[in-house]
């Protein structure tokens, strides 16, 4: 395989990153740069019978809850100091040593409309390790958290210690900027090995290590003392009992939580199960394979997917045979910044492509449809959605990340043994061989000052606190099966595993949530989940023609204009209309009117979508005695096309974004009709 660092750098997360919380736009897998050559690691097995650890003690007191403004970026509509209010929690780093150094926990604790009516909050635990539940809630807040917090409970986010905007935060970024350097193999003008690509990232986690350890005790950064600082911020809140919702890593600390301190828990949902007595490295060979086939014979199950996209795992295999030979190279644009980088993909970052999308739920319907144009040579819309996911590449601490998974999952696995297993996925070794999720793990762990977990974190957790386990069909790192193992040893548990579902069920609207809700309103009472007898992948297939777009009238007082808008297409925000096909259409029609020139809001325009150097075409065309100016332009493989009249001391606005293909027809049946209609309200 000529490839040894997969395209999912752009994410710069690994594993189970904030796999639960879906973002405006998709969100980020679970993939890290990866090595190649290096010095092989030994890992030592366990040998003696499992002791129990000692449980740290939480601090009591308090004080040790300081509120403070909130530091990160408030989602729309909460106002700090009523509907939220932000703290950080003080701990010791050391839990085996109270008097060790303080570190800061960063704590939001949303309140419903009204005040909470239920004594038991929800607090919310997020994946990685490492990932970050506040610095990226505002884009994610409304679609997964605002129906639950709606039922009555106030919801708590924490960063947990060593993440985000906790203090200190085990944060690389020399391995972050390195993995976007690197995302077209080339360095200084000069294309890279995968050998020497390798070489470089473990040589940045290196640095990375040595220098966290100057403002951190890394082996106190796991989640034994996690968990004491779950309870700890219980405490210092003054909760009787809480419930407890966590997804993929999240569901390993609340485990941890639960074998530890299960008086403080009314309930818990453990969404995308973590269990601690997985081999979460020696196991994923099977896991991947396991959610590929499942989705290559979802789509043949289905007349529709079947006859539009035959044979898909041949094709899919075939293309990336085909990419080991002569790679793909094309733009990804970062969806906040607007940042453009060449990626140069060959097959094994195609598998890990895969690998990374079956964890969102919204884009596995396109799959087929990603692979089919990708063994085309098109790659635009993966380009779209690694964009998304790019602007999410901070939110796992990374240091934070390695020093749990080396503390808890290296000491009971084995670098040699995983060799071994390679043999036997012969179509996935490029990819299993190289993600950080494999054999590079073994690698940064040799070096990586982390301790070992005491043998009893790598036992099954038994409890009896209600527990609701969910699970999703196409989850690549955290198989159905997990949560039926953790189920074993949890007496009082229901698994629930969703049809069409990827990695984290909770936050997928309609059954998936309203199930959630339902359990946290009443733990005791057994679960109707008929719902999910109407659920399944809905693939998204060719309908092989343009489907006519009606028009109807509309009038906005607010800004003064009356027109036409597309029947059926969804109102998002005042005059943006989006088609919504699937999750991944990204046709929206936008009818406004702003104050100013006409210059000066084309300019703001091209600056927001970071096209201020795009080639953009002119023309001019009047309808009723309004001259408007019309702009054509493509921003990262979609066409935007933007129509501006001047009127009195107002601007009105026109603009359409498609896909090139559907340009022709939309630009006829929707865009031109809304020129034609669009004026002040007289």
């Amino acid at each position: 395989m000529k490839s040894k660092f997969m395209l999912a750098v752009l994410t710069l997360a690994l594993l189970l990153a904030s796999c639960g919380q879906p973002t405006a736009t998709p969100a980020e897998p679970v993939l890290e740069p990866t090595a190649t050559t290096a010095p092989t690691a030994t890992a030592a097995p366990p040998t003696d019978t499992p002791v129990p650890s000692p449980t740290p003690e939480p601090t009591k007191e308090s004080e040790a809850f300081q509120q403070v403004p909130c530091p990160m970026q408030l989602p729309a509509g909460q106002v700090q100091g009523n509907t939220v209010d932000c703290g950080y929690l003080s701990v010791p780093e050391d839990r085996s040593d109270p008097d060790s150094r303080p570190i800061r926990l960063a704590v939001a604790i949303f309140h419903p409309l009204g005040g909470a009516t239920h004594p038991d909050p929800i607090i919310y635990l997020t994946g990685g390790p490492g990932g970050s539940a506040l610095e990226y809630l505002f884009l994610s807040f409304d679609i997964a958290f605002a129906p639950v917090l709606a039922e009555g409970r106030d919801l708590i986010f924490l960063d947990q210690r060593g993440v985000g905007l906790s203090q200190p935060a085990l944060d690389c970024p020399g391995v972050s900027e390195l993995g976007l350097e690197l995302l077209d193999m080339e360095v200084d003008g000069k294309l890279l090995t995968g050998d020497e690509a390798g070489e470089l990232f473990l040589e940045a986690v290196g640095d990375c290590e040595l220098d966290l350890s100057a403002v951190a005790e890394l082996s106190d950064y796991n989640t034994l003392a996690n968990a004491a600082d779950v309870e700890d911020l219980r405490l210092a809140l003054g909760y009787d009992q809480v419930n407890l919702w966590g997804t993929s890593y999240g569901t390993r600390l609340a485990l941890e939580v639960m074998r530890d301190y299960p008086d403080g828990l009314r309930s818990v949902v453990l969404d995308a199960v973590y269990p601690p007595d997985v081999d979460l490295y020696m196991d994923l060979p099977a896991n991947a394979e396991r959610a590929f086939y499942t989705l290559f014979e979802s789509c043949a199950a289905d007349v529709a997917c079947n006859a539009a996209f035959p044979d898909l795992e041949d094709v899919f295999f075939d293309t990336v045979d085909r990419l080991d030979e002569t790679p793909a190279i094309f733009e990804v644009t970062n969806a906040l910044t607007r940042e453009s980088y060449k990626v140069r993909t060959y097959g094994a970052d195609l598998v890990a492509i895969l690998f990374s999308f079956l964890y969102h739920t919204d884009v596995i319907p396109s799959l087929p449809q990603i692979i089919y144009d990708a063994a085309e040579g098109d790659f635009d819309l993966i380009a779209l959605i690694q964009g998304s996911l790019m602007a999410q590449r901070d939110v796992v601490s990374l240091g934070m990340q390695i020093s749990v998974q080396c503390n808890e999952e290296y000491p009971f696995s084995s670098l040699e043994e995983y060799e071994t297993l390679l043999a036997d996925y012969p179509r996935l070794v490029g990819f299993l061989e190289n993600t950080s999720v494999g054999k590079p793990f073994f690698y940064m762990c040799a070096e990586w000052d982390s301790g070992e977990a005491d043998p009893i974190e790598n036992e099954p957790v038994t409890s009896d606190v209600p527990a609701l386990l969910m699970t999703g069909q196409f989850d690549p790192i955290t198989p159905p099966a997990w949560a039926y193992r953790a189920a074993d040893t949890l007496s009082n548990t229901t698994v629930l595993e969703f049809p069409g579902v990827g990695h984290g069920a909770s936050v997928v609207s309609g059954c998936p949530r309203d199930t959630l809700i339902a359990f946290f309103d009443d733990p005791t009472t057994l679960l109707d989940a008929s719902c999910m007898g109407e659920m399944e992948a809905e693939f998204v297939v060719p309908s092989g023609e343009a489907v006519p777009v009606e028009m109807e009238s509309f009038t906005n007082e607010v800004m003064g204009i009356t027109g036409l808008a597309p029947v059926g297409w969804i109102e998002s925000a005042p005059g943006v209309y989006t088609r919504g096909n699937s999750a991944l259409d990204v046709t929206t029609l936008i009818e406004q009117a702003a104050p100013g020139t006409a210059s000066d809001l084309l300019a703001g325009l091209l600056a927001r979508m970071g096209a201020e150097d795009a080639q953009v075409s002119m023309e001019e065309y009047e309808v009723d005695g309004l001259s408007w100016a019309l702009f054509s332009l493509e921003v990262q493989t979609v066409a935007v096309d933007i129509a501006l009249a001047e009127s009195g001391d107002q601007v009105l606005l026109v603009l359409l974004q498609s896909t090139p293909d559907e340009l022709e027809s939309l630009v006829e049946s929707v865009y031109m009709p809304a020129i034609d209609a669009l004026k002040p309200i007289e």
